[in-house]
């Protein structure tokens, strides 16, 4: 496993998919060197989503193969950054990690907490009309993380898993959860006990 990209972006105005303005920090650049990574994401980044004090979407991840997997079904290529993430990471995607993973990269550690729920920023930045709930439907949505312990991270950097989730809950299962309609009330209530799934995604199941 390797991280392939490191971004950061600052939050600026765009015109979103309804034709109004609206701050957001979709934007990303790739940084190729060494980026300090704290509590509340990475150095020089900012998010219209993520709450800084809570730190539990602090940083964003995507698979490099979810791309290729994207641009396969839609054939035509999609910008990277396409997605707003932080991290794009090789050989770690939503089917395989898991909610408690926790990674070393670089010098810091992070723990995957939750898949993320698209909006229609993705399409807006890359032209491709409704990415972000495409992504979702195909179990690709990319997941957050919260900081375990700040450090130093830079693109290039292998990914080591520290510690391993439960095997039953991996970012694709709980997109699948979040998508369905009528879900088993059973599976959900398991969802929601998980204690380190994030809350921010514990109300978006509730509300669902």
């Amino acid at each position: 496993m390797q991280i392939l990209q490191v971004n950061i972006g600052r939050i600026i105005t765009r015109i979103n998919a309804k034709g109004r303005e609206e701050g957001t920090g979709i934007g990303k650049q790739p940084v190729t060197g060494p980026l300090p990574l704290g509590p509340s994401g990475l150095d020089g980044d900012e998010s219209a989503y993520r709450s800084r004090k809570e730190g539990d979407t602090a940083l964003h991840g995507f698979a490099f193969e979810s791309y290729e997997a994207l641009e396969a079904s839609l054939g035509r290529s999609i910008q990277r950054p396409g997605f707003g993430e932080n991290l794009l990471f090789a050989g770690f995607t939503d089917a395989e990690a898991r909610i408690g993973d926790v990674l070393a990269i670089g010098t810091a550690q992070v723990m995957v907490n939750q898949p993320v729920p698209r909006c229609s920023w993705p399409g807006v930045l890359t032209g491709v009309k409704a990415l972000g709930p495409l992504a979702m439907k195909a179990g690709t949505p990319g997941w957050y993380m919260q900081v375990v312990r700040p450090g130093i991270v830079t693109a290039g950097d292998a990914v080591t898993l520290v510690e391993r989730g439960e095997a039953a809950w991996t970012v694709g299962r709980l997109n699948a959860l979040l998508l369905d309609k009528r879900p088993d009330p059973a599976l959900l209530a398991d969802a929601l006990a998980h204690p380190a799934l994030a809350e921010r995604f514990k109300k978006e199941l509730r509300s669902a």
